[in-house]
C-alpha cells in the first residue's frame, strides 16, 4: 500500500536523506559530465592500491557510476514509500542507507575522474 508522498517527506529521517541524496545525485552528473570528454582513446575505470590500474575501457563506461547510483535512489525509494505505511522503521533505514550509499559513490566518482583529468 501507499503512502501518501507529501506526509512520507515530512518525516525528517526521510527528507534529510532525500536532499543529500539528490545532492549527492547531482553533483556526480555534474562532476562526470564536465570532465570525462568523448575521446577514442581508452580512459581508466577502476584502481586497485596493490595492483594500480587494473580496468580501463570506453569513455562512456565512467557513467556506470552516476547511472547505478540513480537507480539505487530510484529503486530504494519506491520500496521506502511502498513500506513506510507498516513499517516506517524499514524506510527510514533504506533512505538513510540510500544517502550513505550515495556518498560513496561521490568518493569513487571523484576518485576515478580525478584519476583521469
Amino acid at each position: 500500500m501507499l503512502y501518501s508522498p507529501k506526509l512520507f517527506v515530512r518525516d525528517h529521517w526521510v527528507g534529510i536523506p532525500l536532499l543529500a541524496s539528490l545532492g549527492a545525485l547531482a553533483f556526480m552528473w555534474w562532476y562526470t559530465v564536465s570532465n570525462i570528454h568523448p575521446t577514442v582513446e581508452q580512459i581508466f575505470l577502476h584502481y586497485n592500491v596493490i595492483f594500480g590500474i587494473d580496468l580501463a575501457g570506453a569513455w562512456w563506461k565512467i557513467f556506470y557510476i552516476p547511472g547505478s547510483g540513480t537507480l539505487i535512489f530510484l529503486f530504494n525509494y519506491v520500496l521506502a514509500i511502498w513500506f513506510y505505511l507498516e513499517d516506517k522503521f524499514l524506510a527510514r533505514l533504506l533512505t538513510v542507507i540510500t544517502a550513505t550509499w550515495e556518498i560513496f559513490l561521490i568518493i569513487a566518482t571523484v576518485l576515478i575522474v580525478g584519476l583521469n583529468i
